[in-house]
């Protein structure tokens, strides 16, 4: 894979950026590049928008790993919000995998499971509140119901109250989404009891964060009048005014720990165990613990601000992509813009965008091809133009844009809805430098391909429609429109230039009879054997067309007269074959006559026309002389 021979860890998360998972792909690389491992990040964004028809196309990621030839694969299950394809994730490591199997923070039966104990991982911070600030009061948010480490996490909390002769009323648990959703639902509940809480422990820091700044919402001061802790240890507590009290999870830790065992068990990847790791309780300013002008804190918040200022300049930038990606009819053209706003995913290194080969001449797919292509590629920053690099799906990526060193790259659906474009794929300079993947810079590049593709089609309508409006439908030559056109365009410029134009009648004989005697189906037989004729004695299929129910014509212009005697020869000869071949009971022949001169100022095409049709009809009577054919 990556065509370095080197062995490849895959890594399985949904949304990359959330700080949980590019913290643990930060320790993976790190420690993967010490010890000589490819990595293979593959992330989706989540059901942003709760769409389910762009949720399908944003799963497609997992089905993009070649689970059969990693060295490695480290699940996030937990990561994963749809419960099917979570599913099928596990199945595939389960089914498809020769390898060390890694689940972190989930167990699994069958892997190597790195756990926190959720049984115990909240103790320290509640016993923080009953021991330290003697409270007697306590609230807790745990996760949905549905997640078995809610549970744990909440009889944690259900358990210490117990050991301390605590009740615990209705109003002091609450339910909620692991995420920023539900800060005022729970500050609802909590606040209805009987009794005011002297704290809200939050399951997780998504969760804590919501609660208190609902709680500064309304007017109370943290942690004067309550306090709030969260878990996770996430920086976002760092930033938050009150800086919040959490635990933090060693992530960075777990990723260094899961390559180690990869590497240790490559030769006995059926041997699993588990692996616990501990919390490190982190005491802030939300529990009243932590003076305001600590150092960590006050680092932390200048770093904030300094983010959101790049922040709301990248979000510029990307509107600006936004506009000028809508200008672009090709995905040549998409190439050419992108390189102007490829720097603001933060110290990349290389970047590449993988298509389903020939994907505007594809019906779309809700899969990845077989066969893929490198459309647009950056290497070491510096573009690499338009490209149409052909790879096995398998392979993720060409030796082209690969090389010996140890590769970690992160993989990002592109995709509209439920059809599946491709990917792109994006490798930082530093293993320190992880994440910097955007929802926003792939959703602008997803729907200028699906724009490109619509423009694609379009046009191939446009062309089919004029195709289907100057050509006709019998033989496929043009029809009297058509004729029009082209032949108006060759006689001006035979005009302008003083070349001669040349313009012949072909009229097939006894179309009547052939119609009477055998049908339709044998008339229309005929029309096409003259057609064959014609455009086996031209060059090509522009210069001739059906202009009525028998009758043909060739037009041209820069052709000397011998070459135009010769057309209408080879056309007579191509027909006493078909003959001599007595392949029907009845022969197909033509009449024919031409006009050949430089034109006039005031020659039209009717003047060629008209010449053209009086020969023909001279040279018809000679033919059925000459065949003892009657006259009428």
């Amino acid at each position: 894979m990556f065509s370095n021979g080197r062995k490849t860890i895959g890594i399985l998360t949904e949304n990359v950026v959330d700080e949980f998972s590019a913290r643990l792909c930060r320790g993976v690389i790190s420690e993967a590049n010490q010890r000589g491992y490819n990595v293979a990040c593959f992330s989706g964004f989540g059901n942003y928008g709760n769409n389910p028809e762009y949720f399908k196309g944003d799963c497609q990621i997992f089905e993009l790993p070649p689970y059969e030839l990693l060295d490695g694969i480290i699940l996030l299950l937990d990561t994963i919000q749809d419960i099917p394809t979570r599913t099928r994730v596990l199945e595939y490591a389960k089914t498809r995998c020769e390898c060390p199997v890694i689940s972190i923070r989930e167990k699994v039966d069958g892997a190597n499971n790195l756990m926190i104990d959720n049984r115990t991982c909240m103790e320290p911070i509640i016993r923080h509140f009953l021991d330290v600030h003697h409270f007697t009061n306590l609230c807790f948010m745990t996760g949905p119901a549905d997640r078995w480490y809610s549970t744990e996490r909440l009889n944690c909390f259900l358990r210490i109250m117990e050991e301390y002769h605590l009740p615990v009323d209705d109003h002091q648990i609450f339910y909620g989404d692991f995420w920023k959703n539900m800060g005022k639902p729970a500050c609802d509940w909590f606040l209805e009891g009987d009794k005011f809480p002297q704290a809200i422990i939050c399951a997780n820091d998504h969760m804590a964060s919501a609660v208190a700044s609902e709680l500064i919402k309304r007017g109370y001061e943290i942690p004067k009048e309550i306090c709030v802790s969260g878990y996770d240890g996430l920086t976002d507590t760092l930033y938050f005014s009150p800086s919040l009290t959490t635990a933090g999870v060693p992530f960075l830790e777990m990723g260094v720990k899961a390559v180690q065992i990869i590497d240790e068990k490559q030769n006995r990847p059926s041997q699993n165990e588990n692996y616990y790791f501990d919390v490190n309780t982190l005491i802030r300013e939300s529990c009243g613990c932590l003076q305001i002008h600590d150092r960590e804190v006050i680092a932390s918040r200048r770093d904030w601000y300094e983010k959101i200022i790049v922040e709301e300049n990248r979000q510029i930038q990307f509107n600006f992509l936004s506009i000028h990606l809508g200008e672009c009819t090709s995905i040549d053209d998409i190439a050419i813009k992108i390189p102007h706003y490829i720097d603001n995913i933060k110290d990349y290194k290389d970047y590449c965008i993988c298509l389903n080969k020939d994907l505007e001449n594809q019906e779309t797919s809700t899969d990845y091809a077989p066969q893929m292509e490198v459309r647009i590629a950056i290497r070491d920053g510096r573009p690499m133009g338009p490209v149409k690099i052909p790879f096995d799906r398998h392979e993720l990526l060409p030796a082209e844009v690969t090389s010996d060193a140890p590769q970690a790259w992160y993989f990002c659906p592109l995709h509209f809805e439920s059809k599946t474009f491709g990917y792109d794929a994006v490798q930082f300079k530093t293993p320190d430098i992880t994440a910097n993947v955007y929802l926003s810079w792939s959703t602008n590049i997803s729907n200028a391909l699906q724009d490109v593709l619509l423009h694609h089609k379009m046009q191939n309508l446009i062309t089919e429609l004029e195709y289907m409006y100057d050509r006709d439908a019998l033989t496929g030559m043009y029809n009297r429109r058509g004729f029009e056109k082209w032949a108006n365009e060759l006689l001006a410029d035979a005009k302008s230039n003083q070349i001669p134009f040349f313009l012949a009648i072909v009229d097939l004989d006894g179309m009547k009879q052939i119609n009477d005697n055998y049908g339709h189906v044998e008339g229309d037989f005929a029309l096409k054997k003259v057609r064959d004729a014609i455009w086996n004695s031209c060059e090509g299929t522009k210069t001739n067309a059906r202009t009525g129910g028998d009758e043909f014509i060739l037009f041209a212009n820069g052709i000397t007269e011998e070459e135009a005697i010769q057309q209408l020869t080879a056309l007579e000869d191509f027909l006493d074959r078909f003959n001599n071949c007595k392949l029907k009971p009845y022969e197909i022949h033509a009449s024919m006559g031409y006009m050949y001169e430089i034109p006039k100022k005031d020659d039209t095409l009717e003047t060629f026309l008209k010449h053209s049709d009086a020969k023909m009809y001279e040279n018809k009577i000679k033919n059925k002389l000459r065949r003892n054919e009657p006259l009428r």
